[in-house]
């Protein structure tokens, strides 16, 4: 079956998923601190001081999928992604061949964070081609202005067999 895939997609298509895997990136979440009242305040929901952000706002992204045995870098590519107050999280990219993302983010400690997200995919027929699922692991620098992400990446086929898995970095920057 993984074989069968990847002859029909090929390597240019495998890249192109691969692309459109990671840069929608749609997370969605909850931190087990995070209470359900409305009286919470905003600057501490996941463990940060009033002054500080965290994750929450937007971001520029530049995401580089890597070959996950050697580490080398296979292409790059611009993404943006919004964390919501709350947990949630979208990511938008220009590619028609995959839907928003959808998924989970939370507050681990300190100034790292995870997040997990899904999206469908299609075939350039515009037929279903299966789900991705992305996870991170991002460390926000100390003025919450930066981040870097680390990503493990697997792509389902429609029946939801695992096809194959793959690896990336990214480095963002708040968008203000």
């Amino acid at each position: 079956m993984k074989k069968t895939f990847l002859k029909t997609i090929g390597t240019a298509g495998l890249a192109i998923l691969m692309l459109a895997t990671f840069a929608q990136l749609s997370v969605s979440a909850k931190d087990k601190s995070y209470g359900e009242s409305s009286t919470q305040t905003r600057g501490n929901s996941f463990g940060q001081s009033n002054d500080k952000r965290g994750l929450e706002g937007s971001w520029n992204s530049l995401v580089t999928i890597r070959n996950c045995e050697t580490g080398a870098e296979l292409f790059t590519f611009p993404a943006m992604q919004t964390y919501m107050f709350g947990g949630t999280m979208q990511d938008s990219s220009a590619d028609s061949r995959r839907s928003s993302g959808h998924g989970v983010w939370s507050h681990q400690s300190g100034q790292r964070y995870s997040a997990a997200f899904q999206y469908f995919s299609f075939n350039a027929d515009g037929t279903f081609a299966g789900t991705v699922k992305v996870r991170m692991q991002h460390t926000l620098n100390r003025t919450d202005d930066s981040f870097t992400t680390n990503a493990t990446i697997e792509i389902f086929s429609p029946d939801g067999t695992l096809v194959t898995t793959g690896c990336a970095t990214a480095n963002s920057t708040r968008f203000e």
